[in-house]
């Protein structure tokens, strides 16, 4: 008899649970399906995606202790279906938590006692056959760990995962007595760049087909150890295009926005104004959360969040009749635009005025930049650079197909694409550190910005702010709630690392206040250093 599907599963649960949210394990994820998916989606930023029939929605299975408590502390009800084990065909399931019903968790967590001590890997037999393929592909072509997909997921096992673990702070776990880490195939370019500039080679094992006993696997790619010396080439290439505005529809407008990857949310008709509350949280670019705001709404303008989209905007205001400061008017400037082109022709930057640009109803102009690091804070008239702003981190852009109503004319206006460029560049080192708060650019000493290339050692923290920064850290690492703490402590232990790594910090007094930051937080002794020492040492080698 063939085994049901898990929307199957999940639809016989709900006859059961219909007040229920329903949470299925599937692999290294906790899934749901339908209008479950559609409100884990609405409480959170994950997305929803089509599979056959149905909208699913899920998240990594390390994560349900936080989903758990986030749904009930809204007043709803959760069914958490786990995997328990392996019989050979299929994965045998079982509800492991009922909202108020503990006797539930107590038999399932019997039968996964009683299963491991009769053969804890005789259940995963086809895992010991990935694990085996694995070592000898790794072997055959002498490379550090090996990646293997199985499903919609790359997983890493025993040794491997460890590696992974220690190096870029993925969370092992184990599962049928095998230690595991794994992340999405569709997040595969971003793990294998991390992947990569931690110095590991790795191969990939991907699935090609089905037969009775399961997944067919073959060898995938080999990924050879990047050069450690390189120098760091200032991308100047589009990184993100962009599909044409429909400006006949403000519904039709925050879709297209949404499908080129940014996150949107509604503004009051007419006006600037967010009209949500708490709308940094609730930016989104799920379709059908879109299509109930300006269905609701359908004058609505769009508001773009930039931090959450990766992106920074700087924002070309016109003069409004002021006269401009010096040095300015020594120069000519006549409004933003003015400004900025001069700083860009110091900076001997050509180029950025080809990237993706909004023209305003007032005259100004909105340029857009992607940029994946630390965000940095929105700021005015930054350097002294009169009429130039940037929106950035706790800030949104108002987006193009967005309208206003002319108080002179009576006419309504629209945010429109200048039509020069379809593509938004990468922010450029020399334009991020410029825009950067005075007391973050005043720490940084830079050899040149003259040189298209640029080496990570040419920027160096003063040890006033590196050692703000690393104060800063440890309050962030004491306040971490339960569940994220290992790996927040991994992430912010990283950065301390780049610091020490660039000679702005003493090793020891930093790994002193990281690790009473971590204990503060109720990390134990061993997990504490063990992660602290993990993220230190990566952190180092992205500087060296």
């Amino acid at each position: 008899m063939k085994p049901k599907s898990l929307l199957d599963q999940w639809v016989d649960l709900k006859e059961d649970f219909p007040r229920h949210i329903v949470l299925i394990q599937c692999g290294v994820f906790y899934e749901t399906y339908q209008e479950d998916a559609e409100f884990l989606s609405e409480i959170s930023k994950i997305k929803t995606y089509l599979r056959g029939p149905c909208n699913v929605a899920g998240f990594p299975i390390q994560s349900i202790d936080k989903f758990k408590k986030n749904i009930e502390e809204l007043g709803y009800a959760v069914v958490v279906v786990a995997e328990i084990a392996w019989d050979g065909k299929s994965k045998i399931r079982g509800i492991e938590y009922v909202t108020g019903r503990a006797k539930i968790a107590e038999e399932v967590q019997k039968l996964k006692r009683e299963i491991t001590a009769v053969n804890p890997k005789k259940a995963a037999s086809k895992t010991l056959e990935t694990l085996s393929m694995s070592k000898s592909l790794k072997a055959q072509h002498k490379v550090d760990i090996a990646l293997t997909q199985i499903g919609h997921m790359f997983n890493a096992f025993d040794e491997d995962a460890k590696i992974l673990s220690e190096r870029i702070g993925l969370k092992c776990f184990e599962k049928y007595g095998f230690l595991t880490v794994g992340f999405p195939l569709n997040a595969k370019e971003t793990y294998f760049g991390r992947i990569r500039e931690a110095q590991l080679s790795f191969i990939t094992i991907v699935e090609i087909g089905k037969d009775s006993s399961g997944s067919i696997r073959e060898f995938g790619e080999v990924f050879p150890k990047e050069q450690t010396k390189q120098t760091i080439k200032e991308p100047q290439y589009s990184v993100r295009l962009i599909e044409p505005i429909d400006q006949n529809s403000l519904k039709a407008a925050a879709l297209a926005h949404a499908k080129n990857g940014f996150y949107v949310i509604p503004l009051v008709e007419n006006s600037k104004r967010p009209l949500i509350s708490d709308w940094q949280n609730r930016a989104t670019t799920n379709p059908l959360q879109i299509d109930t705001w300006w269905s609701e709404h359908p004058n609505a303008n769009i508001g773009i969040a930039c931090e959450v989209s990766n992106l920074i905007v700087v924002d070309l205001d016109t003069s409004k009749g002021a006269l401009p400061p010096s040095p300015w008017k020594e120069l000519g400037a006549k409004d933003g635009k003015d400004v900025f082109q001069e700083v860009c022709r110091k900076a001997g930057d050509t180029q950025l005025f080809d990237t993706y640009t909004v023209e305003t109803p007032s005259g100004g102009r909105h340029l857009y930049f992607y940029d994946q690091n630390i965000p940095i804070k929105q700021g005015a008239e930054v350097n002294g650079w009169w009429r130039v702003d940037s929106r950035s981190k706790g800030g949104y852009i108002v987006g193009e197909g967005s309208r206003i109503l002319n108080s002179e004319n009576g006419k309504t206006d629209k945010y429109r694409s200048n039509g020069n460029s379809s593509v938004v560049l990468n922010l450029p080192t020399w334009l991020r550190i410029e825009l950067a708060p005075k007391a973050i650019r005043e720490s940084f000493v830079s050899s040149t910005y003259q040189n298209t290339s640029l080496d990570s050692s040419s920027f160096k923290f003063s040890r006033e702010f590196a050692e703000q920064v690393l104060s800063e850290r440890c309050a962030l690492i004491r306040t971490t709630p339960e569940g994220n703490r290992n790996q927040s402590l991994i992430r912010h232990a990283t950065y301390v690392g780049k610091i020490i790594g660039m000679g702005s910090l003493d090793e020891s007094v930093a790994y002193d206040s990281l690790l009473e930051a971590a204990l503060a937080s109720g990390l134990t002794h061993f997990e504490s250093v063990n992660a602290i020492k993990a993220g230190i040492k990566y952190g180092k080698n992205l500087v060296h």
